[in-house]
């Protein structure tokens, strides 16, 4: 289901059943959809509320729990809103010294009341308590650039990938910063977390995977198939990822351990389409339902991924092995040149017959040379001397026949 929109959207969430939708514009306007009914003349879905600030969204997200809408704003202004209404209850202005990138709700096991977590393009993370009077509990700046995106681990731990190409983890039960991965080898801008492994997607098309609750070091490189990177990672059921790019307007599908990509689920549009890039995905917390964004296109696509998801078998470790052919060389291989084909005997073979060419080769060429070095006439003079030492010979036998004559007539007598 495609819906057309009127202004450029800048960033969407939905909530647990995928049934409500709250997507922020770049003309600073937020508004909250009911998905389940559908305008087929507008080709919209229903709008409940919309509210209109004084800068472009620049991330948007809902707490069922407190029934809220959380917003930041380009102007570094971080909002609440009532879910049911629209009105606005709060307004933090410069929560961030720099301009704030995205934003995520936390769960109840963090310390201090911690609701809500937000990053800037700075690097700086800062956790809130908007209940409080004094709101901001902690602030970190341990990555030195921009924040992409933001999310929670089953572990209570708060992951941040950053352009400068590293992973943050910040552990929420003792309000205080973890640690941070390796550097990568590009930015990073999603990140999915499941039961027991961490993903993710970078600049370069390549998904990163890290054990669970062990983020320093790298476990492995997953290729996604973007070449345009990876711009955003759900998690569609257990050992099942999707996978969008900002220049694709394809999901991608890749299982999980084993590792094996497993095609295309779809298009957001139309197939030929191939300029529009899909720049953000969310799913609802049963995994049903997927929602993705499309800016310059103005259109939203609501997936229904049951229909999907079943007619995708459940890979198994077996299934995904492929037969090599294994190679086994000796220790001084690589230091002589031999065919795949050619056996010990047949080169032994080959070599001598191949020396025996050259030899004659290089007795011609030898031959070849000394006739070209003579003048003609030596040539000539050469035959001449020939025919006459063969008179020579037959004179010398003609002699040695009378002789031998000789002696028989004197016996005779």
């Amino acid at each position: 289901m495609l819906t057309k929109l009127d202004v450029f959207p800048s960033c969407l969430k939905t909530n647990s059943d995928g049934s409500r939708l709250v997507v922020g514009f770049v003309d600073g306007t937020i508004r909250f959809y009911d998905t389940t009914k559908f305008d087929e003349k507008s080709e919209q879905f229903e709008e409940n509320w919309r509210f209109k600030t004084k800068s472009s969204i620049r991330g948007v997200e809902i707490d069922e729990g407190r029934s809220r809408v959380y917003a930041v704003t380009l102007n570094r202004a971080l909002c609440v809103f009532d879910m049911e209404t629209g009105r606005r209850t709060r307004c933090i202005l410069k929560c961030h010294s720099s301009k704030p990138m995205t934003l995520c709700t936390l769960p109840p096991t963090a310390l201090k009341s911690q609701q809500l977590a937000t990053a800037d393009e700075s690097g700086e993370v800062k956790t809130w308590n908007l209940d409080a009077d004094v709101a901001m509990v902690r602030e970190w700046k341990e990555q030195s650039e921009e924040i992409n995106e933001l999310t929670v681990d089953c572990k209570s731990n708060l992951l941040a990938t950053s352009s400068d190409g590293t992973l943050g983890a910040y552990d929420l039960r003792k309000a205080k910063f973890k640690v941070r991965s390796e550097l990568m080898h590009s930015e990073l801008f999603a990140v999915c977390g499941t039961n027991r492994n961490v993903y993710v997607g970078g600049e370069d098309g390549y998904v990163e995977v890290f054990n669970l609750n062990e983020y320093g070091n790298l476990l492995e490189r997953i290729e996604s198939g973007f070449e345009m990177g990876v711009n955003g990672i759900v998690e569609l059921r257990s050992g099942l990822l999707g996978l969008i790019s900002g220049g694709s307007n394809k999901m991608r599908l890749l299982n999980v351990q084993p590792s094996k990509r497993l095609g295309i689920a779809g298009c957001h549009g139309d197939e030929k389409d191939l300029d529009d890039g899909i720049d953000a995905i969310t799913i609802s917390t049963d995994k049903r339902i997927v929602y993705t964004m499309i800016s310059f296109s103005q259109t939203i696509k609501k997936w229904e991924m049951s229909p999907i998801i079943d007619g995708i078998p459940i890979l198994r470790a077996q299934d995904a092995k492929t037969k090599k052919k294994r190679n086994v060389e000796g220790f001084f291989d690589g230091m002589v040149e031999k065919g795949d084909e050619d056996s010990d005997e047949d080169s032994d073979d080959v070599d001598d017959e191949e020396e025996e060419e050259d030899v004659d080769e290089e007795e011609e060429e030898e031959e070849d040379s000394d006739d070209e070095d003579r003048a003609p006439g030596a040539k000539k003079r050469k035959v001449e001397d020939s025919d006459e030492d063969v008179d020579v010979d037959d004179e010398d036998e003609e002699e040695d026949v009378d002789e031998e004559d000789d002696n028989d007539g004197e016996d005779e007598q």
